[in-house]
């Protein structure tokens, strides 16, 4: 297990004293925006208030011609095919554009892939078919950017494509009207691809109308379960679209959230990534996407019941594959020699894994080895894959330098998909990691924990910080649950709960109690961690609820030996500190001075870069 380090970015303190001032705000929250680029008054606010106002729809790519061909096929009675993807983005894509289109009076259909039977995008047969089937205009909704070809055998059979996307486009481009973030004018690209057909919908109705308003549930539920990032105009659409869910009128949804045992009142987006979203997810993975496509869509209570029971189902049914393939995955690992463990990333096969939870697998790997990721699970035919990466890693990069391995790919930078020759397996398990040790260092391996503030005082650490720490919510890519530090601690009342799969302790600085923690995971820390050793803490501070209480409560991320030069160092500018000026060190009365601390105002001393560059020599923080 990779302990890594922590760093933590310089923090003017005259933007933070500014924003104190200015908004009302502690300065550990100050800390944590001025950190995160909110150093101005004006956008902090926004930011804290999620009121980025929403960019022009007709800046999206080829909107104007996209509309203009929607609104003639209604018109024209001709019947228009969503046609959608298998995971909770591609199916809520597909829910919003059905009910836009029906809003707007078309006759509408839909498709959805089936992974194993077609897999991802859109296929020369699937549009044959629809064009057959007496289909004028087919909509794509979260795919189609790569379809050159296939759009081409379309329009030649008659049939006419509107693409919607928001991946990565190939060389070629559709001939064809292309609403996408890339490429595109648009002020924001990283929109999920239901939040492109939300702004579809905005173009067709208008910024102001109530109709897309309407679905802003399926729309946060997609940017969130996508994992896009929680900034500019995907923080807005979350945040109303939180709301929305909260109170949502759609039977599907509320049956889901009942099953999944999601309080309405309270929903966030940890409920809806790790609640909601696997439980969609599931009827791809195991089965067809149809089932949470209809439950999204059904306006009937008993059906959408039945339909939340099946995806129940499913979802337990896919945790178990999931928790088997994991334990098979890390026992090859661990089982290669020592040159195959030193690859800087690792492609593991098994002949008899599932293929559609092999996308989850590959992200517990991650997080366990701390590099790049692709899971290949055997097939009939061909054998797929699924890949996850580490942020120094572009992973569609790296597969289109092995793509003479590979038959199909496609995705992103941190996942992508493939499939592959059973054949091939091994050479390109070798040339993927070819690829990874090009580029990456032995110090990308190692995880880096971001620290967004430091805690001065355990004292600080009150349910009012856990309210205003909130208030930078929903959290999720790009915008990340504050993690803040307290350095040099002692840990106390050390013991394991959970069938000792989790850490519990407290937490003490400067002989004082700083409150509870918890560190999920870390169970088998338990007998490596001393009473007697200082340490650095990283946390999320959250509100505990209890047996009818309410406590902060630090969740743990990285729990980090506390260096003795740190200590050292520390130590020594507590006792300048207590002398008189004049008598102090130069080095000690230049630190104290970029830190303005005087009386009544001092600072950590940990908010100094230059008490960090005495520290260059030997890093701050280091697994032992």
């Amino acid at each position: 297990m990779h302990e890594g380090t922590w760093t933590l970015m310089d923090c003017p303190p005259n933007a933070q004293a500014e924003l104190v001032r200015t908004l009302g705000i502690s300065p550990l929250t100050a800390a944590v925006l001025v950190r995160r680029g909110y150093s101005d008054p004006d956008v902090a606010r926004r930011f804290l208030d999620g009121e980025q106002p929403p960019h022009d729809p007709f800046l999206l790519g080829d909107m104007e011609a996209a509309c203009a061909q929607i609104r003639a096929a209604v018109e024209h009675g001709r019947r228009i095919c969503v046609h959608g993807d298998y995971d909770v983005d591609g199916i809520a894509a597909t829910t919003l554009a059905v009910l836009l289109l029906r809003e707007l009076g078309a006759d509408v259909a839909w498709h959805l892939p089936s992974r194993f039977d077609e897999g991802y995008g859109v296929r020369s047969e699937t549009l044959a078919r629809l064009a057959d089937e007496g289909c004028g205009l087919v909509l794509t909704v979260d795919c189609g950017i790569t379809a050159a070809t296939e759009v081409a055998e379309a329009k030649e059979r008659g049939l006419d494509v509107v693409v919607t996307d928001h991946h990565r486009p190939a060389d070629a481009l559709p001939d064809c009207p292309i609403v996408a973030t890339r490429p595109s004018s648009y002020p924001f690209p990283e929109l999920c691809g239901t939040g492109v057909v939300y702004k579809l919908g905005q173009a067709l109705f208008g910024v102001d109308s109530d109709v897309p308003r309407r679905h802003l549930d399926l729309v946060a539920l997609a940017t969130i379960a996508d994992v896009v990032p929680l900034i500019d105009e995907n923080r807005s659409l979350a945040i109303a679209g939180l709301r929305a869910l909260a109170r949502t009128a759609k039977p599907g949804l509320r049956a889901l959230m009942r099953n999944a045992g999601v309080d309405p009142a309270t929903v966030d987006a940890g409920a809806v990534g790790f609640r909601l979203a696997p439980r969609l997810n599931a009827a791809g993975r195991l089965g067809h996407p149809r089932e949470a496509l209809e439950l999204l869509l059904t306006e009937d209570e008993a059906e959408a019941r039945r339909l939340a029971d099946s995806l129940e189902e499913l979802n337990r049914e896919r945790q178990a594959i999931e928790a088997r393939i994991l334990r098979e995955a890390v026992a090859q690992v661990e089982s290669w020699p020592p040159e195959a463990r030193a690859r800087r990333a690792y492609a593991v096969a098994g002949a008899d894994w599932h293929e559609g939870v092999i996308g989850i697998v590959a992200s517990r790997l991650v997080e366990r080895f701390h590099r790049p990721v692709v899971l290949i699970a055997g097939t009939d035919g061909d054998w797929k894959g699924s890949g996850r990466s580490i942020p120094s890693f572009d992973l569609h990069g790296a597969l289109g330098a092995c793509a003479g391995l590979l038959g199909r790919w496609g995705g992103h930078r941190a996942a992508a998909g493939l499939s592959i020759s059973e054949s091939n397996v091994e050479a390109f398990a070798a040339a993927f990691a070819e690829q990874a040790a090009k580029v990456l260092d032995e110090e990308d391996l190692e995880p880096v924990t971001s620290i967004d503030a430091v805690v001065a005082r355990g004292a600080d650490l009150s349910l009012d910080l856990c309210a205003e720490l909130a208030r930078l919510a929903p959290f999720g890519l790009g915008n990340p649950a504050p993690t803040l530090l307290a350095p040099g601690c002692g840990l106390g009342d050390l013991s394991t709960v959970g069938d000792g799969k989790h850490l519990r302790f407290r937490v003490r600085r400067d002989g004082r109690d700083a409150g509870s923690a918890i560190a999920f995971g870390q169970g088998s820390r338990l007998e490596v961690l001393r009473p007697d050793a200082l340490y650095d803490v990283a946390f999320r501070l959250e509100e505990n609820h209890w047996n009818g209480t309410v406590a902060p409560q630090l969740v743990v991320r990285r729990v980090l030996p506390t260096a003795a030069r740190y200590r050292e160092l520390r130590e020594w500018l507590a006792q300048e500190w207590r002398m008189p000026e004049a008598a102090r060190s130069p080095d000690a009365t230049a630190i104290f001075g970029e830190l303005a601390l005087g009386d009544g105002d001092r600072r950590d001393l940990l908010e100094s870069a230059r008490f960090r560059a005495l520290l260059a020599a030997e890093p701050l923080a280091r697994a032992a």
